[in-house]
């Protein structure tokens, strides 16, 4: 991978975190701890999905690191919600087994097309982020507006860095803001502010 191209994108860890603390804001300290995990693994979980089309990076075990840490988020979340009363278990049921599994073949088409799509096109659209917090709505809805927020945020930080993505895929034109690079100041500074807001997050809702 070119120069040019490590530094077309935030860092994965950044994404993760954003992702995060923006979902924990949207749910408010009063969801409690159990709906600030939920919360917190949904917005992680989206903040990874549209780099489902990177397959060769300079650092492939981060981005091995930032799925597998947006993943044990996730199903740390369900565990602890299971643990509290199983309300997302219970939701997801009462839909239904049909939604369940046209929700779920949603989701693992998506990210096929993902996978194989060029990196900043489709996997980086409102198209696929309406796709994936549709097919995630159909499987679990109280954790489909989370993982669209962590998705948009994801699409917002790499619309500052200097690579174009295409957010109205099929259409070819892409935006770039061209204002930050990978590891710069601007990338840590989002990763500070946003543990900061995890940080607080939990600290409001235990106190």
């Amino acid at each position: 991978m070119g120069r040019r191209e490590k530094r077309s994108a935030m860092t994965g860890r950044t994404h993760l975190a954003v992702g995060a603390a923006a979902a924990m804001l949207a749910a408010g300290p009063a969801a409690g701890l159990t709906g600030l995990a939920v919360a917190a693994a949904g917005g992680a979980a989206g903040s990874v999905l549209p780099d489902l089309d990177v397959r060769d990076t300079a650092h492939p075990w981060r981005e091995r690191l930032t799925r597998a840490g947006a993943a044990a988020l996730l199903v740390g979340a369900l565990v602890y919600d299971a643990v509290s009363g199983a309300s997302l278990a219970r939701e997801a049921m009462a839909r239904g087994l049909g939604p369940l599994l046209l929700g779920a073949v949603g989701l693992v088409a998506l990210a096929c097309a993902a996978r194989l799509s060029a990196h900043r096109s489709f996997s980086h659209s409102l198209l696929a982020l309406a796709g994936f917090a549709a097919a995630t709505y159909l499987v679990c809805p109280p954790l489909a507006p989370y993982l669209a927020l962590g998705f948009a945020t994801h699409l917002a930080l790499d619309a500052l860095t200097y690579r174009s993505l295409r957010l109205f895929w099929p259409l070819p034109h892409g935006f770039s803001a061209r204002l930050c690079k990978t590891g710069g100041v601007v990338d840590a500074c989002c990763l500070v502010a946003a543990l900061a807001v995890i940080a607080l997050s939990c600290w409001r809702a235990l106190s």
